[in-house]
């Protein structure tokens, strides 16, 4: 049996990419707006930046990867399931960690913090903002299940059942999105925990 990978793939694409569009949007948007009017969301973030401080002086918050890479899935994990509520946790979720991230940037010295934020925010980011698009299409899924429930149509049980297919179809779409951004986190944990520091202070110089 031939598998075309390539066509599953560019199909799997042009499934997911409005929901990455509007994770990638939202995300974005909080990220800008908290970079250039941080006074705005500093009631809620310099607490929470000073808490993340602590936490890493303190060992609360190891830079090991098995540690870095279980924060991180948690959150993705949380954004991913929050689907289950239609998605309204989720964007809560992705425009804090995303006015986090802005508000961060915002407090440091520019080289700074792109030196110790690039090398592993690259894959980080990148899959929280996935976790988001897994949330929408879970979301989707299933409004699409209870959309099935109709009973103005005639065939009512295949009307059902036609609705469900592609509600699991789509649940099957968010559960491969959160595989890819394990994967990714995974890399982001492994270089924030033994690359980031060196590059950071090579370029900074501190």
């Amino acid at each position: 049996m031939n598998v075309n990978i390539k066509k599953i793939s560019v199909d799997y694409f042009n499934r997911m990419k409005y929901y990455c569009l509007l994770s990638m949007v939202i995300f974005v948007a909080f990220l800008l707006l908290s970079y250039f009017y941080p006074s705005f969301f500093s009631s809620i973030m310099s607490q929470a930046l000073q808490n993340m401080r602590d936490g890493v002086t303190n060992g609360q918050i190891l830079l090991e990867t098995t540690s870095l890479f279980i924060n991180n899935f948690t959150v993705a994990l949380n954004i991913y399931t929050s689907g289950i509520y239609l998605s309204i946790p989720s964007l809560y979720l992705l425009a804090y960690n995303a006015a986090m991230v802005g508000y961060t940037g915002a407090s440091l010295p520019l080289n700074y913090f792109l030196a110790y934020t690039l090398p592993h925010g690259i894959f980080e980011l990148t899959a929280i903002i996935l976790s988001g698009a897994a949330s929408f299409r879970l979301t989707h899924g299933i409004l699409k299940l209870f959309a099935g429930i109709n009973f103005k149509v005639e065939n009512k049980g295949e009307y059902f059942f036609r609705n469900a297919e592609n509600c699991l179809m789509m649940i099957v779409d968010s559960a491969v999105l959160m595989v890819i951004i394990a994967v990714l986190l995974l890399v982001a944990a492994f270089i924030e925990a033994n690359i980031t520091l060196g590059i950071g202070q090579f370029v900074t110089g501190i």
